[in-house]
């Protein structure tokens, strides 16, 4: 009898919370339109407590009839952490496929990522290299640079990967992200032993780093990580979140979180992050002076600098357990940056 966990190609796991249906029907239609030919698959759709259930959604319903082997499962702890590993225990294939319910991959994302598997054994997580940002009700042209930037858009030239065990540009975050199963079961059982402590994104907050930690965890066991141009997807963003306020919420979120990553990776990181750590007095001294400039203007992107200065050094004080200075807690929260 064959090993189910053997038999699956590719596990496709997709994580909602609170969905717009208009992003999470053309993320369905994409996965539904995934060439399969020679593989097999199973698609995992994560509802992590969303307030109207998502299997009750009737396109929901007609997706569920219309998708090869896809299945819904309900996580009621929040936290994407907690719905993607809810979504790990269940997977029975070689590899785990993460498609954010905001993303529609290309038709032949699969194909592509089979070619990779094989050409590079040793690569334990790829990624597009190829992410557009789709502002499905547009964005205002000041922010759009910059917007497309936070959101992930990348166009890289050729494949590049690596098992430095510092954050490379080209390592694969969440969107589209592929992964060896048995690395990310690894993650589970770590993380149920009390290793990775951040939840992921949960309700508002929009803390990131699981997906993160899956990578770097990966590349501590040897393996290689990185991104393909021949992996192609769409990043869907309403108007929701194409603003400055979400932006800002982001921009603290994912850089905050990046010493705890590390340091929950590599223990051994452990001096390096000590030596990074600012002063309570100089770190309120270096942000009331940067605040006070952002006041005498009206740049938006020297606010978007500041949120990313605050979130970096707030963030070697959260790995290492430390109170932040109390004028930088009323700073992060005056910003409204959490």
């Amino acid at each position: 009898m064959t090993d189910p966990e053997e038999h699956i190609d590719y596990s496709i796991v997709i994580c909602t919370y609170n969905p717009e249906p208009r992003t999470l029907k053309r993320c369905l239609q994409a996965v539904k339109m995934l060439d399969r030919n020679g593989l097999l698959t199973e698609v995992i759709l994560v509802d992590n407590n969303s307030k109207s259930a998502v299997k009750a959604q009737p396109y929901v319903i007609e997706f569920e009839q219309e998708i090869p082997g896809m299945k819904i499962i309900v996580v009621k702890e929040q936290g994407v952490k907690y719905a993607r590993m809810a979504a790990i225990r269940e997977s029975r294939g070689r590899y785990i496929v993460y498609i954010d319910y905001d993303n529609e991959p290309e038709k032949d994302y699969l194909q592509q990522l089979k070619i990779l598997n094989s050409d590079y054994p040793d690569v334990a997580a790829w990624g597009p290299g190829e992410v557009t940002v789709d502002f499905i009700d547009g964005v205002e042209k000041r922010l759009e640079d910059f917007a497309r930037s936070s959101f992930q858009e990348k166009h890289l030239p050729e494949i590049a990967f690596d098992n430095k065990n510092e954050w490379q540009s080209f390592y694969p975050v969440g969107t589209g992200l592929c992964t060896f199963s048995s690395v990310l079961k690894d993650y589970v059982k770590d993380a149920g032993n009390g290793r990775f402590s951040l939840p992921g994104r949960k309700g508002n907050q929009l803390t990131s780093g699981e997906d993160t930690q899956m990578v770097l965890l990966a590349v501590s066991k040897g393996f290689f990580a990185g991104s393909s141009p021949t992996l192609k997807l769409k990043h869907l963003i309403p108007e929701s979140r194409a603003n400055t306020g979400y932006i800002r919420r982001l921009i603290f979120g994912t850089v905050s979180c990046y010493e705890t990553c590390m340091l929950e990776v590599f223990p051994e990181k452990l001096s390096g992050i000590q030596n990074k750590l600012l002063d309570p007095v100089t770190f309120t001294r270096r942000a009331a002076r940067e605040f006070i400039k952002c006041s005498l203007g009206v740049n938006t992107m020297l606010t978007f600098d500041l949120i990313y200065w605050l979130g970096s050094n707030a963030g070697v004080y959260y790995a290492l357990g430390k109170p932040l200075p109390g004028f930088v807690q009323w700073l992060i929260k005056y910003l409204k940056a959490e």
